[in-house]
């Protein structure tokens, strides 16, 4: 019968065995004060092991197949790909452990409960957009703000009045606008051209 206090994980894709409480890159962790302690070595070994149910883990992968080892003794032994790479064991209160955002809860009554850990999504870089022109347009009344983001990124807003008619961005290639027979051309490195029909 296994040691209470020792977690042998065989991981599938590193192969390596992680002891209890390690927590590291693909490792399995156990919380240790959630593992009993006081177990009676001799006891164990006439202990037999029926088998209750196997349930599916929230990851979709792992599997857990629970047994009964006695008077509110469970173990749960941790399945994913035909490999076993964890056990958990509960006498009287909850065991937790968790893998790769995977956690799994084992219940003194041998229920067994999981949920996965979403990765945070990493925030999006904010571009400063920098004013560094607002000329006037060919045809005299439309009003261009020309904004800096990077090198070979600008951004145009174009304006009659009070209205905003477009926005023209230039990413790493040019970008084009017209209305009512204004054409407005928009280069990468910020060059801003505009011209009439018949110009």
């Amino acid at each position: 019968m296994r040691a209470p206090r020792t977690l042998r994980t065989a991981l599938i894709a590193t192969g390596v065995t992680a002891a209890l409480g390690v927590s590291a890159a693909g490792a399995f962790a156990v919380d240790a004060a959630s593992t009993p302690t006081d177990r009676p070595v001799a006891h164990q070994t006439k202990t037999k092991r029926v088998h209750v149910k196997t349930v599916k883990l929230a990851d979709k992968v792992s599997r857990a197949k629970v047994y009964k080892t006695g008077k509110n003794r469970y173990e749960a032994e941790l399945w994913a790909e035909g490999a076993q790479y964890g056990s958990l064991y509960t006498q009287g209160r909850p065991a937790y452990a968790q893998n790769n955002g995977l956690h799994v809860t084992l219940h003194p009554n041998g229920k067994v409960t999981s949920w996965v850990q979403q990765a945070k999504p990493k925030p999006k870089s904010v571009t400063k957009r920098v004013l560094v022109a607002a000329p006037t347009l060919a045809d005299g009344k439309t009003k261009a703000k020309l904004y800096k983001l990077t090198d070979n990124h600008y951004e145009a807003d174009l304006h009659a009045g009070a209205a905003h008619l477009d926005t023209l961005v230039a990413n790493g290639h040019a970008a084009h606008g017209e209305d009512n027979g204004l054409h407005v051309s928009l280069q990468p490195d910020g060059e801003l051209r505009s011209w009439l029909d018949g110009h």
